[in-house]
């Protein structure tokens, strides 16, 4: 850079100088009377050769101020000036027509059943506080380097997707009594010169699977639906993303994971996803995550059930989707979305070498035989679909989003809502109305109206009472979404 600026100075006083030399030679031609046709001739030719000369050095001097112009912008271009600040506040108000009493045990989820976010029954919360750090990897110039994202999350939301970091009572306290903030993000990025490019993360994030993802910015609901609730919390690892064409992006990942659903716990795993586009209108969208498992079987009286986590490398827990994406239009999109979780169970010789027998086991979550010598196995599927409609106007966007979903737990394992061993269906239908103005100071503001109703073929809902009375319930959701 000192050289640059060096050589820049170096040009500039040596076009000026020469200038300076070609003014004084014009004078002294005009001052010796040069005369006669030769003489003009010759005046001729040397005024030509200091036309060109003179257009020479302004063309030095345009790529002299580029120089010294590109050199500023690269001086400025450091790696603190690529730093983002960027968030997210929510605030919501939630009201059950049930007007359900909660109830905060265990065995059951406080207020609004079946909700992982909103779960308030009547009232006012603080959704979430978003606060993202970030810097991508490159810059303008070159897009190879290293970056990093953290993100914090606080709120009422979190209290339920956040995992629970190896404390086994976290998942018996009632939601209104869980530390209401997680580091959901916290990595490094990597961007390396590899083929067209290869994208590492080396650190915690979210899990990639299905449609509906803890994105309340991008996501166009109120509410997540039950397939949602059940996927793993976060990953832990390194991940790697590579497009091996163009319209392929792939996303393999080996880490950790804490899952916030109970009791399976998946501990070293494999992610992998895929994204293809298609058409400039269709997406596929399709991935797992496969690996070792360990169940809770504690948090009751004895000494053998203390609330430990018991491993068993011979059961593997899986959990996939794949779902499309068609966008006729840029206002028009319509998703079909298919889940599937698979618990692996615990074998019982796990339980007998810890010394826990399962006909006398009064811990929580209850021990369901599965199968010969399997406890706790499960299989939870589900199908979702959404039609989501936007129009642009002079006052802002107005969106409408029809939601669909239909979650099979067949042996009442994934939700706490439902008794455990009881196969449940559940349905999930929302209908989200949403606004985002034009004018200045309410451009980054959306409001949201939706009206949610939930149904189940057992009695999963509570009464005014606190008892589990209703298969059904209607709620409806105001929400105000903020971004920076």
């Amino acid at each position: 850079m000192k050289f640059n600026k060096l050589f820049s100075g170096v040009m500039l006083f040596a076009a000026f100088l020469f200038l300076s030399m070609l003014a004084v030679h014009r004078e002294a031609y005009a001052a010796n009377g040069v005369s006669g046709a030769d003489t003009g001739s010759v005046e001729s030719g040397t005024n030509a050769n200091i036309e060109k000369i003179e257009k020479k050095l302004d063309k030095a001097l345009s790529e002299i101020q580029a120089i010294k112009k590109a050199n500023k912008a690269q001086s400025s271009e450091n790696y603190f000036s690529n730093i983002q600040l960027v968030g997210t506040l929510i605030g919501s108000y939630t009201y059950n027509l049930a007007k359900p009493e909660a109830v905060n045990t265990p065995s059951s989820f406080e207020g609004n059943g079946n909700y992982g976010d909103n779960w308030q029954t009547d009232g006012f919360a603080l959704n979430n506080a978003d606060i993202t750090l970030r810097r991508s990897p490159g810059t303008s110039s070159n897009p190879y380097g290293v970056g990093f994202h953290i993100s914090l999350d606080f709120g009422q939301n979190i209290q339920f997707y956040k995992a629970y970091y190896g404390n086994t009572s976290y998942f018996t306290t009632p939601f209104q009594d869980r530390t209401p903030y997680d580091i959901r993000k916290a990595y490094i990025n990597i961007n390396l010169p590899v083929g067209n490019g290869l994208d590492i993360h080396i650190g915690k994030e979210n899990e990639l699977l299905g449609f509906e993802a803890f994105n309340p910015i991008r996501n166009w609901n109120d509410t997540y639906s039950l397939l949602d609730a059940v996927e793993p919390a976060t990953l832990t690892g390194v991940f790697l993303t590579y497009n091996f064409i163009p319209a392929l992006t792939s996303t393999l990942g080996i880490a950790n994971t804490i899952n916030s659903a109970v009791p399976i716990d998946n501990l070293p795993v494999i992610e992998l996803n895929e994204s293809y586009t298609a058409t400039g209108m269709l997406t596929f969208n399709g991935g797992f995550i496969y690996g070792e498992n360990s169940y809770l079987v504690g948090n009751g009286t004895g000494s053998s059930t203390n609330g430990q986590l018991y491993e068993d490398n011979l059961n593997k827990s899986f959990y996939g989707y794949i779902d499309g994406v068609f966008s006729p239009t840029a206002d028009w999109s319509f998703v079909a979305d298919y889940e599937l979780g698979l618990g692996g169970g615990i074998n019982g010789s796990v339980l007998g070498e810890n010394g826990i027998t399962a006909g006398s086991y009064s811990g929580y979550p209850a021990l369901v035989q599965t199968s010969s010598n399997t406890y706790d196995k499960s299989r939870f599927y589900g199908i979702a679909g959404y039609i989501h409609h936007q129009h642009n106007y002079g006052f802002g966007q107005l969106a409408e989003t029809l939601r669909e979903t239909a979650a099979y737990d067949q042996n009442g394992m994934w939700e706490m809502t439902s008794t455990p061993g009881t196969g449940d269906t559940y349905i999930d239908s929302t209908l989200t109305f949403a606004y985002q103005p034009s004018f200045k100071n309410f451009k980054d503001v959306q409001f949201r109206f939706e009206l949610e109703h939930q149904g189940s073929n057992h009695n999963v809902y509570l009464d005014s009472n606190g008892l589990q009375t209703h298969s059904q319930q209607n709620t409806i959701n105001l929400m105000v979404l903020y971004s920076f």
